[in-house]
């Protein structure tokens, strides 16, 4: 990806973190976290990169389920989701993404970004019904 692409998606992702630390309204932080693939998509349309592909689909659905866990009535109520740290995480993660693009210029990092949207699949499962039991169990920790 060009460099000027990767900058301005670091800065744009630095700046939801921000916003994401500094807002206490969970439909908030997850607003500001729509930045992440919102971004993405604008940079495909002007350069194709398949690891930007893979960012906005998995933040996307990050978004996706986040969403409509808190949205089902009695959902998010009913399961044992420590929604605090969901978004404590989410906002590292998010940080951790940020910081990734401001430092990678070159293609040899892809494991580095499989860590880190395989942490914020991890959100996404955690969310669901069978995640939040395996959560709860132990098995997913974050």
């Amino acid at each position: 990806m060009r460099k000027e692409l990767r900058q301005r998606l670091a800065k744009d992702y630095s700046y939801a973190v921000t916003k994401m630390q500094e807002e206490t309204q969970p439909a908030k932080k997850l607003f500001y976290f729509s930045v992440l693939f919102s971004e993405a998509q604008r940079v495909l349309n002007w350069e194709w990169n398949r690891d930007l592909a893979l960012i906005y689909t998995v933040t996307q659905h990050v978004h996706t389920q986040i969403n409509m866990t808190m949205q089902v009535p009695g959902l998010g109520q009913t399961l044992p989701i420590d929604w605090t740290t969901v978004f404590d995480k989410l906002t590292q993660i998010t940080s951790d993404l940020a910081a990734y693009l401001e430092k990678t210029e070159n293609e040899d990092s892809g494991e580095e970004l499989c860590q880190i949207l395989g942490r914020l699949a991890e959100i996404a499962y955690a969310v669901n019904g069978n995640g939040s039991y395996l959560y709860e169990k132990g098995l997913i920790k974050f």
